[in-house]
């Protein structure tokens, strides 16, 4: 099978040449596109250390779309172990993550092994974005919004303990939240939350912890950045303290904006085995120290000292939450960009900042709506991304990602496997337009640029940009008066706002300033001859040909 490295659909292998975008296709798996007789693979999805994850349609049910992860076979397999052992493994796994029934989990339907030697699972499809995407958009959430994404989460969860199943890779990439239609404007709540790949650390890693004469450790399967403490261990037993950890990371997250640890591989096992997490009112000072006490009762490094059960720490964080914070109240949103000292801070091409010593920029004068931001570092690719500024009150913090950083590439928490995680090449993602006079980037659908005033953009094609999910909530026509709101200047024909120093709108074009104008339909260059039809300049009264009055 092959498949284009651009649009990631999949053809047959005697098709080089994708006839979408006309480019080379490469070789990706053995056979044709038909896997099993069954499933035939449409487009990939997501490539992740464990194997790639394809759309695919089952050919009994036809109207029916699965997802399919391939696993890839070299670390299915072991130098101790038979290739019998190695697949009697992956179905005694693959078996016991299809037994577990649950609305907030990703159901697994079928799994095998094709002709050709591949291995596969067939989960349903979830069509939305991950919980990694949600965060890259919006930074932070507020604690209602984590309270409720938790409680689905924890659902799903306990539901796979109480088959005895653990997660082992439990991430913010592996959280599905499905996109629901709103019944109502005033609707806040995210969606239908799924969560996935469960067992697939166990299926391709046989654990140490579980079996003492198994075949010996390859190296950790995984995100670091999210595993628990004894996971980094070898010959310690996992139980469901484990998965606990994981969700305080990211519970973490979610409040704060990054992980506890951060760092390559060696820096993550040193800090979670000798160092406790930073304070999360360290990243953030709308939090209370009960909330805080609750998320790191989960991160405690001795499995001992952390909830029994995830429905226990989950009890815990909600009574933290019904105890108001000192901080609660303050009027002015808050977006807090956190980057390393020297870095750049751009909003729609307009500098905010520089990043000091605090490895910190506040920024309080960003209208709610979507906007392109980007920080720039010197030896580094900028982070460019589209971000989302919610209406609410509530702190916004937002980690800056950079390529060059030294974080385990491949163990990224976009890349660490999940259904949607996306490695290697992506497909041309229109996200930002640029200004071909002052190349100025503004979020797609602008249509004039609200710099210079001009009427030409063209779209900007960057991997990083991911497609977001458009806000349902548009911003207000009008801006309060009161002395804490920042300021922003409201186009008068549209009412659509900016920052104070936008000259012109993104939308229709017009000046922005203090005085309003008054907009006339303008003149016509040309009339016509409603008899004949011959064409005059506009200051002709009579037509030459029939000699009727011509009326503009």
């Amino acid at each position: 099978m092959r498949e284009c490295p651009r649009c990631e659909i999949c053809y047959e292998d005697d098709v080089l040449v994708c006839p979408q975008d006309a480019a080379n296709t490469k070789h990706t798996l053995p056979g044709a596109t038909l896997l099993s007789q069954r499933y035939l693979l449409e487009k990939r999805l997501g490539r992740g250390a464990m194997g790639q994850v394809y759309l695919a349609r089952d050919q009994n049910l036809v109207t029916r779309r699965v997802a399919v992860k391939t696993v890839r076979p070299d670390i299915l397999s072991d130098e101790d172990l038979q290739e019998g052992e190695a697949i009697a493994r992956f179905e005694r796994e693959a078996r016991a993550a299809a037994s577990i029934r649950h609305p907030n989990v990703v159901d697994v339907t079928d799994f095998g092994k094709s002709p050709e030697g591949v291995f596969f699972l067939v989960m349903e499809y979830v069509e939305g974005e991950t919980l990694y995407q949600l965060l890259r958009r919006e930074g932070t959430l507020n604690i209602q919004r984590t309270a409720a994404l938790l409680r689905q989460i924890v659902a799903g969860i306990d539901a796979a303990h109480d088959e005895g199943i653990l997660h082992r890779d439990l991430k913010p990439a592996n959280i599905f939240i499905m996109q629901q239609r709103r019944k109502s404007a005033n609707a806040t709540d995210d969606g239908f939350v799924k969560v996935g790949d469960f067992g697939l650390a166990k299926i391709v890693h046989s654990d140490r912890s579980e079996t003492v004469s198994g075949p010996e450790s390859r190296g950790i399967i995984g995100t670091p950045e999210y595993m628990a403490p004894e996971q980094m261990q070898q010959g310690v037993k996992l139980d469901a303290r484990a998965d606990i950890y994981a969700l305080g990371t990211i519970a973490y997250h979610m409040l704060g904006g990054r992980p506890p640890f951060t760092g390559d591989i060696t820096q993550l096992i040193a800090q979670k085995l000798l160092q406790a997490p930073p304070a999360l009112t360290t990243l953030r000072s709308d939090i209370s120290t009960e909330i805080e006490r609750a998320v790191m009762h989960a991160l405690a490094k001795d499995p001992a000292d952390r909830p029994a059960t995830a429905t226990e720490w989950l009890e815990e964080f909600e009574s933290a939450i019904k105890v108001p914070s000192e901080a609660s109240g303050q009027g002015e949103s808050r977006v807090v960009i956190m980057a390393p000292a020297g870095s750049e801070v751009y909003v729609d091409d307009e500098r905010r900042g520089s990043v000091g010593r605090s490895g910190r920029v506040v920024l309080t004068s960003i209208a709610p709506g979507q906007h392109v931001l980007r920080v720039a570092r010197s030896g580094e690719a900028d982070d460019e991304r589209i971000i989302e500024i919610r209406p609410d009150s509530a702190e916004q913090i937002i980690q800056a990602q950079f390529k060059g950083a030294s974080s385990s590439e491949q163990l990224s928490p976009s890349k660490g496997g999940s259904l949607d995680s996306r490695t290697g090449t992506h497909p041309l993602v229109t996200s930002v337009v640029a200004c071909t006079r002052c190349n100025s980037r503004f979020a797609e659908g602008t249509r004039f640029c609200g710099r210079c005033g001009n009427t030409s953009l063209q779209p900007v094609s960057n991997p990083d940009l991911r497609p977001q999910v458009v806000s349902n909530q548009a911003p207000p026509a009008t801006v309060p008066a009161e002395s804490n709101q920042p300021r922003l200047v409201a186009c008068q024909r549209c009412g659509h706002q900016y920052s104070i120093a936008t000259r012109f709108c993104g939308r229709c074009g017009i000046p922005i300033g203090s005085s309003s104008l008054t907009w006339k339909p303008p003149r016509p260059v040309e009339v016509f001859c409603k008899t004949c039809g011959s064409s005059y300049a506009a200051s002709t009264r009579f037509c030459g040909r029939c000699g009727k009055p011509i009326s503009p």
